[in-house]
């Protein structure tokens, strides 16, 4: 850019270019810092010092200031690290579609405050799951197209008076847009949005995993891991424990303290301190989340659904009384409030009984509505068990998000056609990055042939 706008030569940029190039070439271990120089920026500026000259290294600052050249390296490496992020979650959401299309019909029972609440599947239970992560992925997208702005140009803090051309520079760094004011060049706080978005999406995997923690305990028994996801005891032969899982609820935990330290970070905005403009373990965190997103993509891959236990434990339910409530209410005249605690009298007497929901009479139910202050309810035993039957419930529950089998091949689809949209997103961000790459590659070229030129003619 300098040289474009004649700031430099040709033969200046180039050789500095051709210069940084060899270093990048020859490593750390050939660069030796030097006391007094300062840091990293001024270093690499006495080197090109030393190596071209102080005529042409020290035009190397010209129309930038550490402050937006160190707030531009640190967008270049966000966006990398978010689209890392991201691919992670197309690596789960694929894994939790193909997990559910394979068990749309395996019965499982849902939960709320931990005890027995309704019949639901496996695949509808994953397929919220992709829902909840869904989110997060439009969450970190937003946030992509927030820091995916070039500061460079913004020149520390109210620009510069040289006729610098910033929309170059963001387009040849792959940058659609630039960092509007000047003033804002040097922010960072997309970082705390980003820390908040691998946070929840970490918190999402540790609802999943302590729910696949819990029922493949030998006490539920409704899901088993993958054995390449556990491990055995040193002690006890016969536990098979799933340290795959306790790893991603490990790094949930750190998780949840992210947040609170961007913020904290960021709590000296006001007094300008430059050390507080960026979130040190953001990368790591990045990495550590899409980590934990392919590992869990490889559990929901390798879980298996014991059908049998999760049907025996069906037929021993009282998990449709719902069903029942909505029945007396909408076909036999009462209300719902009075039906609700008709059938929860129900259960109490069945259960003081040892009455399972298949052995319910129209006997029963009536002694249900006596105590309860009704009567005269003209439901025949058909009708009776049909409401109970757990079967039942999961046909025909079809509204819109339903558990219905209709309603979940709608929701399968979408959640297919939403991953196939998101992963074209995410390809159109690195293709934009590719080309930029390519760009800046054949402008340094041309800037090197300068040189070249001038060797020869030297010569």
């Amino acid at each position: 850019m300098l040289a474009t706008q004649e700031l430099i030569t040709e033969d200046q940029a180039g050789s500095i270019i051709q210069a940084l190039e060899d270093l990048d070439k020859d490593g750390q271990d050939q660069f030796t810092t030097k006391p007094g120089y300062g840091t990293i920026n001024l270093q690499i500026e006495e080197y090109l010092s030393q190596r071209l000259g102080q005529d042409t290294a020290g035009r190397l600052p010209i129309g930038r200031s550490r402050i937006d050249h160190g707030a531009t390296v640190r967008r270049v490496s966000d966006r990398c690290n978010v689209l890392k992020v991201q691919r992670g979650l197309l690596v789960l959401q694929e894994a939790l579609i193909e997990t559910a299309e394979r068990h749309g019909d395996s019965a499982i029972i849902s939960f709320t405050h931990m005890q027995q609440a309704q019949p639901a599947t496996f695949g509808h239970y994953l397929l919220a799951f992709y829902n909840r992560l869904g989110d997060s992925f439009q969450q970190l997208s937003q946030g992509y197209d927030r820091l995916n702005r070039s500061p460079l140009g913004a020149v520390g803090l109210s620009g510069t008076e040289l006729p610098i051309d910033r929309k170059l520079t963001a387009s040849l760094l792959g940058f659609p847009a630039t960092v509007g004011n000047s003033l804002t060049g040097r922010d960072a706080y997309y970082q705390t949005e980003i820390a908040f978005a691998l946070a929840l999406i970490m918190t999402v995997l540790n609802d999943l995993c302590t729910d696949f923690h819990i029922q493949s305990a030998t006490e539920f028994g409704y899901l088993e891991l993958d054995d390449s996801h556990c491990s055995t005891s040193s002690i006890f032969p016969q536990k098979k424990n799933p340290v795959a899982l306790e790893a991603v609820k490990l790094v949930a935990a750190e998780a949840h303290g992210w947040v609170a330290a961007a913020l904290a970070i960021f709590r000296n905005e006001g007094t300008a301190d430059q050390y507080y403009r960026s979130v040190p373990f953001l990368p790591n965190a990045c990495t550590s989340t899409a980590n934990m997103l392919c590992l869990t993509a490889e559990i929901v891959r390798g879980i298996t659904v014991n059908k049998a236990r999760c049907e025996e434990q069906l037929a021993k339910a009282w998990v449709t009384t719902s069903r029942l409530g909505n029945t007396l209410c909408l076909r036999h005249g009462a209300d719902f409030r009075t039906a609700h605690s008709v059938v929860g009298r129900l259960v109490k007497i069945c259960l003081a009984r040892g009455k399972a929901p298949n052995e319910v009479t129209v006997e029963l139910l009536q002694d249900a509505a006596t105590e309860m202050g009704l009567s005269g309810i003209d439901i025949s035993q058909e009708e009776l068990s049909s409401a109970l039957d757990y079967r039942k419930f999961l046909q025909e529950c079809n509204s819109a998000g339903g558990v219905g089998q209709r309603e979940f091949g709608r929701l399968l689809e979408l959640a297919k056609d939403q991953n196939t949209e998101d992963k074209s997103w995410v390809e159109g961000k690195e293709r934009r990055l590719a080309v930029a790459s390519m760009e800046m590659d054949k402008a340094t070229r041309k800037l090197k042939g300068a040189v070249a030129k001038v060797e020869v003619l030297s010569v």
